[in-house]
């Protein structure tokens, strides 16, 4: 589905023409190579075995990251919210088969540019090619403190940080999932956040 200005949020709009100083031109230039994709609440914008072949900018939604072990429980590795990025990472990037899951907690408006598209633009606009690539960086040291917070806090911890993050994650992601996350039992963090509560 073709994209135009009325689609898309501010915040994308502030993001390319305020912070990233592109041009009219440039800026069209970019819509023109989009497209709108809309995956409806528990759809799937990849599944694990097809490869990662676009990115993909949350306009309106969320979505949770998992990956599915050989026993068949789910791991989930994030949630990912609006003016997020997503795609399975490293199948974009080598496009071998990917590993992981994206499934929309709900109804989800998506900005999707294929890879072959945006290596061709970040070569015409040298300003897209430094974005993404503090991206890229910003992803790494973001998984690395992910990685730290499972090794090295508890889940009250990872709780408070992840409530610090994202306040309004209780009205958008069901508990279970969030306890997923936090790998307790739904009713552990049922007990947690009364407990908190009372302090």
């Amino acid at each position: 589905m073709e994209i135009n200005r009325s689609d898309i949020s501010q915040t994308f709009i502030d993001l390319f023409i305020g912070t990233l100083k592109f041009t009219d031109d440039e800026f069209e230039l970019l819509l023109s190579h989009m497209k709108l994709e809309l995956i409806p609440r528990k759809g799937f914008y990849l599944k694990a075995g097809n490869i990662s072949k676009q990115k993909a900018y949350i306009n309106k939604g969320c979505t949770r990251t998992f990956t599915v072990d050989e026993k068949e429980r789910e791991h989930i590795m994030s949630f990912s919210f609006e003016d997020w990025w997503i795609a399975d990472f490293e199948s974009y990037y080598t496009q071998q088969p990917a590993r992981q899951y994206i499934q929309a907690m709900e109804d989800c408006e998506l900005l999707c540019i294929s890879k072959c598209d945006l290596d061709k633009l970040e070569e015409q606009i040298p300003t897209l090619r430094f974005f993404f690539q503090e991206k890229k960086q910003k992803m790494i040291f973001a998984t690395l403190n992910n990685l730290r917070e499972v090794k090295s806090l508890t889940p009250e911890e990872r709780y408070l940080n992840l409530i610090k993050k994202h306040p309004q994650i209780f009205q958008r992601i069901p508990q279970q999932y969030i306890a997923a996350y936090l790998d307790i039992e739904p009713q552990s963090l049922s007990r947690l956040r009364s407990r908190l509560s009372k302090k």
